[in-house]
Order: structure tokens, then C-alpha cells, then sequence
């Protein structure tokens, strides 16, 4: 059987982020579907060698938005999902 699809309105019903970089970049994340940067009041920073978790029931892949402090930032990324669709 082949694995069901990621949808844009499945639910997260949990979330960890672990920045594994060997570099000084930062991971910047948001869960309302705005823009994610530095600078952004509702945001979340994730420096080297730190880690986000979180239980998101009601947020949805498409809210999550994250980008980077520069470059390209290794990670690890699990989520468990709510197949809505």
C-alpha cells in the first residue's frame, strides 16, 4: 500500500524540530502561516543544537512556515499528522 500524501490542511498534532548544523545558523519558525524571519514578534528560534517540540492539534501543515538564518540548515523533522483529507 503506498503511503498517504501530505495535505496542506492535515493537522499537526505534534512537532520537533532539532537543529543538527555544525554551523552558528538558526532555524525561525512560524505556526500561523505568516512570513517566517528574525524578526517576526510571534516567532520561534531554534539555534544550533537546540531542539522544538510541541503538540499542535489544531494547526495545520499549511500554517507552518521557517526559513533560515543563512544558507542551508541541517535538521531534523518529525511530525505526527491528522489525515483530514
Amino acid at each position: 500500500t503506498a503511503p498517504t500524501a501530505v495535505a496542506t490542511g492535515d493537522k499537526v498534532n505534534f512537532l520537533f524540530i532539532k537543529n543538527v548544523d555544525t554551523n552558528d545558523r538558526s532555524i525561525f519558525i512560524v505556526l500561523d502561516g505568516g512570513t517566517a524571519s528574525s524578526s517576526v514578534t510571534d516567532g520561534i528560534t531554534i539555534g544550533a543544537n537546540e531542539f522544538f517540540c510541541a503538540r499542535l492539534p489544531n494547526t495545520t501543515v499549511a500554517d507552518i512556515h521557517a526559513i533560515s538564518s543563512a544558507g542551508t540548515v541541517n535538521a531534523v523533522v518529525v511530525a505526527l499528522l491528522d489525515d483530514v483529507g
